[in-house]
């Protein structure tokens, strides 16, 4: 799926826009411990996290994470805004929690490929 397509699909505002290419993913990643994202994260790998620093978005540009979904209306760190936009990281924040945005993004998921079966 498309992350612009996604962002908007579970009204998340996106704060950067990513690479200027439309980015697929494949994977989503749901969590706050860096070294778990370490061993999960792949090029096609979005990110849902809680963690606003800059250190995350060093993790992300290592491993060339294509997103980050900040949860609950978080306010992103100038640092991390400033990385994402180097980077060409798509930035974007979901208005709700870590259970509601997963499940929403599940829905949605799970409906695309429905349509596309």
């Amino acid at each position: 799926m498309n992350l612009e397509d996604l962002a908007r699909k579970i009204s998340a505002k996106i704060y950067t826009r990513g690479k200027p290419i439309s980015i697929e993913i494949n994977r989503i990643y749901a969590g706050d411990r860096i070294s778990d994202l370490l061993s999960q994260a792949t090029v096609k790998t979005l990110l849902v996290t809680n963690l606003t620093g800059g250190q995350v978005m060093r993790v992300a540009q290592l491993m060339d994470i294509p997103g980050i979904c900040l949860l609950d209306d978080l306010i992103p760190e100038p640092e991390m805004i400033n990385i994402a936009i180097e980077h060409q990281t798509l930035l974007m924040v979901s208005p709700v929690g870590m259970f509601e945005t997963c499940g929403r993004m599940y829905q949605i998921l799970l409906e695309e490929s429905r349509v596309l079966a």
